[in-house]
């Protein structure tokens, strides 16, 4: 058993930690993917946001260095630039609506809150205001602790709410007198707030830019699939900064029809780990009291999700987002904490945790099973020396628990 274990870790080294960078650069490294994944739309002004966006682009650009001659000639280095700027940019431009100049606001700081014991059963999304700028449109309306859950009559949805309420006040949709909706002692209450409109300097670029928000807000997949597309791409111009081979994350050609073959039961294996996972975490949350809670929170938010979109855009576009996470964990991540850590288990447990952490938007106890299939789909990526079976298994258990409850959904809404 021991000589099989240092067997495949060897293995492992000669595969991925080939050219490895500095200690150094991986940590910076591992930062600007980090700040990539959860940093940047976690600021609610714009003035912070700004600024955490400067900073990571030039960070961004000082790893990459697209102007050196590992990126080629004249042309390849300016569509390295291109796709750095747009790694960075592009995500905040359309979570920021700010960032792109004056824009109508209320004037509070948010976050996603949690449904309580006590609130309406109709309730979806629900937003926690943390601060009240002053001067502004929410200054004597809204006050720190109030939890929103419509704008203008309309509930915030239910996946991601805090992207939902700053597109709406930030858009020229609502009028200029509408109502905030807050929950006052378990009740829906109506507060009228007067949001006035912005008249940008360049109308044109303003609604090209509400237009490419507003197919983000109700294609979600869609843009996160497009947002993990240009990371991949920043991603893979750091591998060739490093100089290391694409197949030091594992992007091989060869052995590929056998491994999306293979990834048929991959995908099987991943809802074997998800169920032998959610017995225990079941049992926590039912011993916690927090499980109802989780499970609707987790059912609402997927839900929206596989609301999104046709069918054919929905399945490529879930391709493309576990290929995005496949990449940035497992492919990037795992190998270069490996190398910080001294120890292929331990890479294995960090980077799980950080991976289920990005799925706190689902729950606390979706975060737990979501690290166990991060634990999974590490072991196979490690085991096989590839990560094509893995990302096809990845997008093939996110893509059958999407569209079942997509199916559910509609014929519910059929029958109803």
């Amino acid at each position: 058993m021991e000589d099989a274990r240092k067997a495949w870790q060897t293995r492992a080294d000669e595969a991925f930690l080939v050219d490895m960078p500095s200690r150094r650069r991986i940590v910076l490294e591992a930062l600007l993917l980090l700040v990539l994944v959860f940093g940047e739309g976690s600021l609610a002004s714009p003035i912070a946001a700004a600024l955490v966006v400067a900073a990571t682009l030039a960070f961004a650009i000082a790893l990459v260095r697209p102007w050196s001659r590992a990126h080629g000639g004249l042309l390849g280095r300016a569509a390295s630039t291109l796709v750095v700027v747009l790694a960075v940019v592009a995500p905040a431009m359309v979570e920021h609506p700010g960032l792109s100049g004056p824009t109508r606001r209320l004037g509070i700081g948010i976050e996603a809150a949690a449904r309580l014991p006590g609130d309406p059963a109709d309730t979806r999304g629900i937003v926690l205001v943390k601060s009240v700028e002053p001067g502004t449109p929410a200054d004597g309306v809204l006050h720190v602790g109030d939890r929103i859950v419509a704008i203008g009559g309309a509930p915030l949805e239910a996946g991601d709410p805090v992207a939902d309420l700053t597109r709406r006040t930030h858009g020229a949709e609502l009028p200029e007198d509408t109502t905030v909706t807050v929950l006052v002692d378990g009740a829906p209450r109506d507060l009228p707030v007067r949001l006035p409109k912005v008249h940008a300097a360049h109308p044109g670029f303003g609604r090209g830019l509400v237009a490419v928000r507003d197919f983000s807000a109700r294609h979600l997949v869609v843009a996160a699939a497009v947002r993990g597309a240009l990371i991949i791409g920043l991603l893979l111009l750091l591998l060739r900064a490093d100089g290391q081979p694409l197949a030091a994350v594992g992007i091989v050609r060869k052995g590929a029809l056998r491994e999306l073959l293979a990834s048929t039961w991959m995908t099987a294996g991943a809802f074997g780990v998800q169920m032998a996972v959610a017995i225990p975490v079941a049992i926590v949350g039912q011993l916690t009291g927090v499980m109802n809670r989780e499970l609707s929170q987790r059912t609402e938010t997927l839900g929206v999700i596989a609301g999104q979109g046709s069918v054919a855009e929905f399945l490529v576009a879930v391709v493309v987002a576990a290929a995005f996470e496949e990449v940035a964990f497992r492919g990037f991540l795992t190998p270069r904490m490996r190398t910080l850590t001294g120890s292929w288990p331990l890479a294995i447990a960090v980077v799980s945790v950080v991976f289920g952490l990005g799925h706190f938007y689902e729950g606390t106890l979706a975060v737990v099973q979501t690290a166990f299939l991060g634990v999974y789909f590490s072991v196979l990526f490690l085991a096989r020396r590839r990560l094509l079976g893995p990302t096809f298994a990845h997008a093939g258990f996110n893509a059958v628990v999407l569209i079942l409850i997509r199916v559910v959904a509609e014929t519910g809404s059929s029958t109803g």
